[in-house]
């Protein structure tokens, strides 16, 4: 889908790199630059063997890397040269830092007025905290999604995952593809300023709504949805299993299906206001049904009358359900450095397939001599730019 399209990748560790994995999974050629000597700091985090670990590896395949340093004069030329004869910039610099490198919008616009330039930030590009570092943590602390996250009385939870992150890349990923649209009707490119913060905050429009409605701040409810019962998770004979009812039709048949036709009838549980109110009791008289079942036992049930249920995986089950695997969501991957791996597939089939990975993570400057070969640089010039500290030679 984005074959052809030239992405000059300027971020490390999640938002930014993911949003680029994006565009280089449909097709896109995305050269990484990073600094020589160390590179991205995610290659270092978590289980990694010589520069490459596999967290780094599932963020950047299907892209090409050179190791540029930004802040030596020739490094910059380089940098700017790609940025002329790219379509696509993602960078996630503090803001400030892209322009005082000489790298910023302005700049590169200059040259390329039709350059989608995507900045993923903590806090966007402008306003009181434009320029404070900004993390995943951090991020979903402000906006609320660790507010809502944990049991009755606990204290604000962090969701698992690195959700704001991930939040920011799709966002972007989504502006990138909605500004290259407008670029190919116009010809002008487009600043895109995505946040870290403002795409955690867009995460959660029904609590929002709620709370604009009723002025009250929602309470952290553990497994449940406060405003709907039952539509949370409940224990079974052997595991836990989610089940959600949006109206009386799909309560009717629930109770039915649980054995219970007097959950329909008793008035501290027959409405869903009702429900809400005497909750403590409705969840232990649901419970004690279950308890007589697996749960793929009370799914299967459940499905066939027509009622949304499914189990609550533990992590290392979901890889192992037959609809992930159907979906493709785990790939097998020969990644130089850690050899035959794991990682996730593309999250949505494009004309009824899911793109492949074409190609794994590289190796920090593997492609330097290749990327830079194309804007023309000659063997020697090459070597003078290996001695001069402006490139890194391959690890």
């Amino acid at each position: 889908m984005l074959d052809g399209i030239r992405v000059l990748d300027l971020s490390r560790v999640i938002a930014g790199p993911y949003c680029a994995m994006m565009l280089a999974d449909l097709g896109a050629d995305v050269v990484k630059v990073e600094r020589p000597g160390r590179g991205d700091d995610m290659r270092y985090l978590g289980s990694s063997k010589d520069g490459m670990s596999l967290g780094f590896a599932t963020i950047n395949r299907n892209k090409r890397a050179i190791a540029v340093d930004l802040q030596h004069a020739e490094g910059l030329k380089i940098i700017l040269e790609l940025a002329r004869r790219a379509d696509v910039i993602v960078e996630n610099f503090v803001p400030g830092v892209a322009e005082r490198l000489g790298v910023g919008y302005t700049a590169i616009s200059a040259t390329n007025p039709a350059i989608v330039y995507a900045s993923v930030s903590g806090y966007g590009q402008d306003g009181p905290y434009a320029r404070r570092p900004g993390y995943n943590t951090i991020a979903m602390g402000m906006s609320g999604l660790m507010a809502l996250t944990g049991q009755p009385g606990d204290p604000p939870t962090r969701p698992g995952g690195s959700i704001s992150d991930v939040a920011a890349s799709y966002i972007a990923f989504g502006a990138v593809c909605a500004a290259l649209v407008q670029r190919f009707r116009t010809g002008r490119g487009q600043h895109v300023d995505v946040s870290l913060l403002a795409s955690s905050v867009a995460l959660l429009p029904d609590p929002a709504a709620h709370y604009f409605a009723s002025g009250v701040a929602p309470a952290r409810v553990g497994n449940r949805n406060p405003n709907v019962t039952p539509a949370e998770a409940f224990k079974a004979a052997d595991g836990f299993i989610n089940v959600v009812i949006l109206n009386p039709e799909q309560y009717e048949k629930f109770c039915r299906a649980l054995g219970d036709e007097g959950l329909v009838s008793e008035p501290r549980f027959a409405t869903n206001d009702a429900r809400i109110a005497n909750h403590a009791a409705f969840k232990s008289r649901v419970e004690t049904a279950l308890a007589k079942r697996t749960v793929d036992d009370w799914v299967e049930g459940f499905i066939a009358v027509g009622i949304a249920a499914g189990p609550i995986y533990e992590f290392d089950q979901v890889f192992g359900d037959a609809q992930v695997k159907h979906m493709g969501m785990v790939q097998e991957v020969e990644q130089p450095g850690l050899g035959s791996v794991r990682m996730l597939g593309f999250p949505f089939a494009v004309g009824g397939s899911r793109p492949p990975v074409r190609r794994p993570a590289p190796r920090l400057g593997q492609h330097t001599r290749e990327v830079l070969a194309e804007i023309g640089i000659s063997a020697y010039q090459f070597e003078r730019l290996v001695a001069s500290g402006a490139i890194g030679l391959p690890d």
